[in-house]
């Protein structure tokens, strides 16, 4: 896809999330944010680490990506029953 990846900075970043939910829910009036945007702006760490892409590695990721695409509709969504016929030949 070409996009960087970010690491949260956070360990617990559910807890955060539903933190950032409450404070929303309170407003700004109880000591909370209006939206979510500002209380992400406010409340969350920066990206602990960012990834970036190579861009020479682009080209040959999206070839495996689009075959990987391939294999999963052809094995995952019924279109070849390869999977049930090797998990009846399963021992034990």
């Amino acid at each position: 896809t070409g996009r960087e990846m970010a690491v949260a900075g956070a360990e617990q970043v559910t807890a955060l999330g539903a933190a950032m939910l409450g404070a929303v829910a309170a407003g700004q009036s109880a000591g909370g944010y209006d939206s979510p945007g500002e209380a992400v702006a406010h409340m969350a760490p920066p990206p602990a680490e960012v990834y970036r892409p190579t861009p020479e590695h682009l080209a040959p990721y999206n070839t495996l990506y689009a075959e990987y695409r391939c294999l999963y509709d052809y094995f995952g969504r019924g279109e070849n029953n390869v999977m049930k016929v090797l998990r009846s030949l399963r021992i034990g």
